[in-house]
């Protein structure tokens, strides 16, 4: 009677001890809002010269055609060059201002926040399946919006983390958001990964070990997100996970 007593009291030492600590775990927890995860880069903007669409197609054609050692192509270039020279732009200042505005751009949507490093998150968003074990996925990128990587350019690396899953997650529809809990860290790579539409090179500002993934509502059936309801004027912010 007394080996059963002590076995029962070991028993509800064990569960009370792990219910202690996954109390403890969600206390930790941090919810992470993507914003989050693009620091602010404290440079001056650069501004694009005003320009014509007829203006931005000679442009076009100067960087494309510049470093052609054609004869023809050397002189389409100079007559672009001529013509936009008659309207008042200086091509120059203009093709100085496009390379200045690209690396910019390119700084802030690589800007990394590493104060996240080593912390246990909940983060909102919608998975892309990368690597399957049979019908289910154990590699994901982690977006802010439906249909990311899917028919279109990809988001900012700092709003993309590749998620590590091993128990596998079967992704019923990429349009329908998750939530996912794990240790996120700041690691950007590039990775040539396999989509659904095919293989694309995807450079990941995070990456994450998911400790779950659970549907965000449930048996509930959301409508899906455009990403072009992320981008009027920064506002809207309809369907991004938070």
């Amino acid at each position: 009677m007394k080996k059963v007593l002590l076995v029962l009291l070991s028993l509800s030492f064990a569960v009370h001890a792990n219910s202690e600590m996954s109390d403890i775990q969600a206390l930790d927890m941090q919810t992470l809002d993507w914003q989050v995860l693009a620091p602010i880069i404290k440079e001056q903007d650069v501004h694009l010269p005003d320009v014509t669409e007829s203006q931005k197609r000679l442009l076009a054609t100067v960087i494309q055609l510049q470093d052609s050692a054609k004869p023809v192509d050397r002189e389409n270039v100079m007559k672009a060059r001529q013509r936009l020279a008659d309207d008042g732009v200086d091509v120059d200042a203009a093709l100085d201002a496009r390379v200045r505005y690209m690396s910019l751009a390119q700084r802030k949507a690589e800007s990394l926040n590493t104060e996240v490093n080593g912390k246990r998150v909940s983060m909102s968003g919608f998975v892309v399946p990368t690597k399957f074990n049979g019908v289910k996925a154990t590699e994901f990128l982690l977006l802010p919006y439906a249909g990311a990587c899917i028919h279109m350019p990809p988001p900012a690396a700092n709003q993309i983390v590749k998620l590590s899953y091993p128990a596998g997650f079967e992704v019923e529809n990429v349009q329908f958001p998750v939530t996912v809990s794990g240790t996120i860290n700041a690691e950007k790579k590039t990775e040539l990964v396999q989509l659904v539409d095919g293989k694309m090179n995807v450079t990941m500002g995070y990456a994450m070990d998911a400790l779950t993934i659970e549907k965000y509502y449930g048996d509930a059936v959301p409508a899906p997100v455009a990403k072009e309801q992320l981008d009027r004027k920064g506002h809207d912010h309809k369907g991004h996970a938070h």
